[in-house]
């Protein structure tokens, strides 16, 4: 194929924009001047009609299982109370069969009046006879009913699991709510969809990410249910998308059969299987974010260690040695400062020279002293930029004004010379990866007023671009395939409806892509280019 007539960024090295590119058994091919071409009869040829084009966008953090299972799920996303959930689950109780569970995802407290956390009389009310099972918009809480909790066993005399919370009223009976670890109680007992539903739903995730311009994604904790539904739509040819995928540490046996095949390919580079995901603590809208310092609108809760600083020690060490990158979550000042203190300790007993390029997922608020030891350690923060425009309306009342200096600091990082990986952990924020952009470069709400929060710590169209394709790549070990439009790369490519480089700033959000290729190959199409 022939791509010309356009403005074609190919995110080198220096820059480069040529008109034309020439796409060869689904790598690039050729990238410079119409003029320098000869191409044969018969080449497939596509006029960009001065269209912008981008290497295809990667989201360095994304969750594609869960994004399917929200699709077979009840989503109360957005929706503004208890109560106003409640009644979504009675409606979804009157049309389904008695005893069958009723799963869903998406509540989030801080938008509800008085922002208190919910319990189970309103989920009782609703659905008496079905066990129901509402995760958290950030998937660190489980909102469950009576029979939930009962199908799962618990009762005022089930202990917190390490890491958890089963949170309990003042005569010491569960409310309803598990927080991190805790969930696992209700998780193994949730039934899972069959392999034919979730496939299907996988599939149409896929499409909806090539729809909003996602070529590939890292996901950040895939178990083995997952990764056989990929390898069953790779063999299929159902699979137009690539997936670097990290192992979830918290099912051991995931962990041990990855362990033992060790990083793998599934299907032409749409699989890899390259990383193991741990969780160093919880997230900052539950209040599970360890911090050093109690929660300025908590006093006396300073957050939750999920994995211990020796377990992140022996696994990535583990890991390492056996090729696999180790991926840590930790948003909270305390989390990073114990993550990377283990990778500091890892580094040092692991054999000297490895390229093992270890990532904090989120490095979401940071101590002052944090931040020049990612590029010390040459520790790789994937950070999402949408996650500091949603957090902005509660995130001071969380930290304080102190601490807020450390938080969502992507300028701080980028001047010690490391790259920021970028993603939006999907289905927590939207796939749509020209938001996250937009983010990035404006570090504001795309609506109503600039809050004027931190702007110091802005990216430019440049470096955010290059978070979702060029430093994404190097992210998963992947540059010399991924990332630019150079000859020798996979042809992973869109042709966009604006130049995300030259509009206005509030047009970013609203960038879509005409034409999606993956390996030269469209596989989504909105409307040829004119």
């Amino acid at each position: 194929m022939l791509l010309t007539n356009g403005r074609i960024y190919t995110l080198d090295a220096a820059g480069t924009v040529v008109d034309t590119l020439v796409v060869r058994d689904g790598r690039g091919g050729f990238a410079g001047r119409r003029q320098d071409v000869n191409a044969p009869a018969g080449e497939e040829t596509l006029d960009l009609g001065g269209r912008a084009v981008l290497p295809g966008l990667v989201d360095g953090h994304a969750h594609l299982m869960a994004l399917a299972r929200g699709r077979l799920t009840l989503d109360v996303a957005g929706l503004g109370s208890e109560e106003e959930i409640a009644r979504r689950v009675a409606e979804t109780a009157a049309r389904t069969p008695r005893g069958e569970w009723i799963s869903g995802r998406g509540w989030d407290q801080n938008l509800w009046p008085g922002m208190r956390f919910p319990a189970r009389a309103s989920l009782d009310r609703a659905a008496p006879d079905h066990p129901v099972s509402l995760t958290r918009v950030d998937g660190h809480a489980i909102w469950a009913n009576t029979a939930a909790l009962s199908a799962a066993g618990i009762t005022r005399a089930t202990p917190d699991p390490g890491g958890g919370i089963v949170v309990r009223d003042e005569r010491g009976e569960p409310t309803g709510l598990l927080v991190d670890t805790a969930q696992r109680l209700i998780q193994q007992v949730e039934p899972l969809p069959s392999e034919e539903r979730f496939d299907s739903a996988v599939r149409e995730a896929i499409a909806d990410c090539l729809a909003v311009g996602l070529t590939g994604i890292h996901e950040m904790g895939v178990d083995l249910f997952g990764l056989a539904s990929y390898r069953r739509l790779v063999e299929r040819g159902h699979f137009p998308f690539r997936n670097y995928a990290a192992v979830a540490g918290r099912s051991e046996e995931s962990w041990e059969r990855s362990r033992e095949r060790g990083p793998e390919t599934i299907g032409d580079g749409r699989v890899v299987v390259g990383a193991l995901k741990l969780l160093a603590d919880g997230a900052l809208g539950s209040r599970g974010a360890a911090l050093h310092a109690p929660y300025s609108d908590d006093p006396g809760n300073t957050g939750l260690v999920l994995v211990p600083p020796e377990e992140i020690f022996r696994l990535t060490v583990e890991a390492a040695s056996r090729g696999f990158q180790v991926c840590v979550h930790a948003i909270g000042d305390r989390a990073n400062t114990l993550t990377l203190d283990a990778f500091e300790r890892a580094l040092g007993a692991l054999p000297p020279g490895g390229d093992h390029r270890l990532r904090v997922e989120h490095a979401q608020v940071l101590a002052g002293a944090d931040i020049h030891r990612f590029r010390k350690l040459g520790v790789l923060p994937s950070m999402q930029a949408t996650h500091c425009t949603s957090d902005m309306p509660w995130a001071e009342a969380r930290l304080g004004p102190e601490r807020l200096r450390g938080a969502y600091a992507w300028r701080s990082l980028l001047a010690t010379g490391v790259v920021v990986p970028g993603g939006s952990d999907f289905p927590v924020e939207s796939p749509n990866p020209f938001l996250g952009i937009h983010a990035a470069v404006a570090r504001r709400p795309r609506t109503g007023e600039d809050p004027r929060w931190q702007p110091e710590q802005r990216m430019t169209r440049d470096e955010a671009l290059r978070s979702f394709t060029t430093w994404n790549a190097y992210a998963s070990r992947q540059e010399t395939e991924l990332g630019a439009l150079t000859p020798g790369r996979r042809a992973d490519l869109i042709v966009c409806s604006d130049d995300v480089f030259t509009c206005p700033e509030e047009a970013i959000p609203h960038i879509v892509p005409l034409l999606t290729l993956v390996s030269g190959d469209v596989v989504f199409r909105r409307d040829a280019p004119q």
